[in-house]
């Protein structure tokens, strides 16, 4: 009698309704991973110096809808005019990229047709692609922070990516309205990728903090 009753309760524990999970709308940003590795290629590029990652960059570049990022910023940006300690450089521009691969060609025939291909490509494609991934170059001092102010849905995933020009460490930290702290990366190097799944509809703060004794120029990509 006492093993039916126990029985009894547990099932009716088991049928007790519990509230659903929250739906998440939205994959992972094809666009996003896109830029990032467009990123990662351009500044692989100019350390080694190496035109066919820069052309690379750039075709991928083309291929990714993409429009600026439209923030609210505060922090100290760098005086890039001082170069001393720098060494690496990152952007998203095509047409410096593109302008600097040839450079880096050494007059290589091959090289420059694969230039000259990016470049036509180019001509046709839109630098502000609505409902593409937002991506913004900024640059954030020695031993310092950058704060950008952006709005994210809620229940939709969001994703915040950012490469540095890998002369320093940089971390990235994301809050939100109420100053909580929701998401942060502080790994040793200065690529850095958080998401998060935002409960409210709002304003959340990127903070990206420099940990070296030089300036950092980084990209940043949302989705």
């Amino acid at each position: 009698m006492f093993s039916l009753a126990l029985v009894m309760a547990c099932s009716s524990l088991w049928a007790q309704d519990y509230p659903a999970k929250e739906e998440v709308n939205g994959a992972s940003s094809e666009g996003l991973a896109n830029l990032k590795l467009a990123a990662d290629l351009v500044k692989y590029g100019y350390q080694q110096e190496d035109a066919l990652s820069l052309v690379m960059a750039a075709q991928i570049i083309n291929d990714t809808d993409n429009q600026k990022l439209e923030a609210e910023k505060s922090g100290e940006t760098a005086d890039t005019s001082d170069k001393t300690g720098k060494k690496g450089f990152v952007t998203l521009d095509r047409d410096k990229i593109l302008t600097d691969a040839k450079k880096f060609a050494n007059g290589d025939k091959d090289v420059e047709k694969l230039i000259a291909k990016a470049e036509n490509e180019a001509k046709g494609v839109s630098r502000g692609a609505v409902g593409g991934a937002r991506s913004d170059v900024a640059t954030v001092s020695a031993r310092s922070s950058y704060t950008w102010t952006c709005s994210f849905v809620a229940h939709k995933l969001a994703e915040v990516a950012v490469s540095g020009d890998g002369d320093t460490d940089l971390d990235l930290y994301v809050y939100d309205s109420n100053g909580n702290l929701i998401e942060s990366d502080t790994d040793y190097t200065d690529d850095c990728y958080v998401s998060w799944v935002p409960r409210w509809t709002g304003k959340y703060y990127i903070k990206i903090v420099n940990r070296g004794n030089v300036y950092n120029r980084y990209v940043i990509v949302t989705n």
